[in-house]
């Protein structure tokens, strides 16, 4: 496993151009995200009366609940973020494509290999994609009511993790399963090998490859624990600058992840 970890390692480390594009990609979602909720929220702190004055926090309440469920003031925002919700869910794909490619391909030019990669290969992997999505999201038809029923009947917050939690993290397990069976499936049409052979050996080498994944998303919660621990302890200009430095650590994980999986599979397919 280790071996794989450190040959995933140096594989990312030789594909800046993915990893510098995934940074700013995510940093244009996050910022456009927090331009949205700007524009939202600012203008509810200059109406919001203060605790000071708890009748008029009672009627500035009664109003936002009359606003939210009675008016179509909401519409708006909610079309909005299902738009990019859709257009997030085109692109994803398209840069999956794009980093499986350039790992395969490393003779080529960095950018022509990364937009190549979403020329040849952005059929089969929306087609990969709609298939993860209906098998992530199919399971949330039974899910969602067995937790309603846990928070109906729960007494305390105690009792509602004891009932709740099991569903959510079988649900979560089962996700990250479906995800590391497709990406087998990804990286098969990436390095021209018959996906029933990838799937094979990701049968063969199971523990090997869960192992693997375990580990690299360990070593993510770990860095991100101590990342928010420093922001909310050391709030500031700094505390921003080491968050977006964390957004480009992040963008290098998940480059991580795929390479040792590459590796992985290159290794035992041959």
């Amino acid at each position: 496993m280790l071996k794989y970890i450190k040959q995933g390692w140096n594989a990312a480390v030789q594909q800046p151009f993915v990893v510098v594009t995934l940074f700013l990609y995510r940093f244009a979602w996050g910022f456009l995200l927090y331009e949205i909720v700007k524009s939202v929220v600012i203008p509810l702190q200059y109406r919001y009366p203060g605790e000071a004055a708890p009748e008029r926090v009672k009627l500035f309440l009664a109003e936002a609940q009359f606003q939210l469920f009675k008016t179509d003031l909401v519409h708006p925002y909610l079309w909005l973020l299902l738009g990019l919700l859709l257009v997030k869910m085109l692109l994803t794909p398209l840069f999956n494509s794009a980093v499986c490619y350039s790992l395969e391909h490393t003779r080529l030019n960095y950018g022509y290999r990364f937009f190549k990669g979403m020329k040849e290969l952005a059929k089969p992997f929306y087609l990969i994609y709609l298939v993860q999505l209906i098998a992530v999201l199919t399971p949330l038809y039974w899910l969602l009511p067995a937790i309603a029923r846990s928070v109906e009947q729960a007494q305390s917050y105690q009792e509602l993790l004891l009932h709740g939690l099991p569903w959510v993290a079988g649900w979560i397990m089962y996700s990250s399963l479906i995800k590391i069976l497709l990406l087998y499936i990804q990286l098969a049409f990436t390095c021209s090998i018959p996906w029933t052979r990838a799937l094979t050996c990701l049968l063969r080498s199971f523990l090997l490859a869960v192992g693997t994944a375990l580990s690299l998303w360990g070593i993510g919660l770990l860095v991100g624990a101590a990342v928010l621990t420093t922001v909310f302890l050391w709030a500031g200009f700094w505390a921003l600058v080491i968050y977006q430095l964390f957004r480009f650590v992040e963008s290098f994980l998940s480059v991580w992840r795929i390479t040792a999986q590459h590796q992985l599979l290159t290794d035992r397919a041959a």
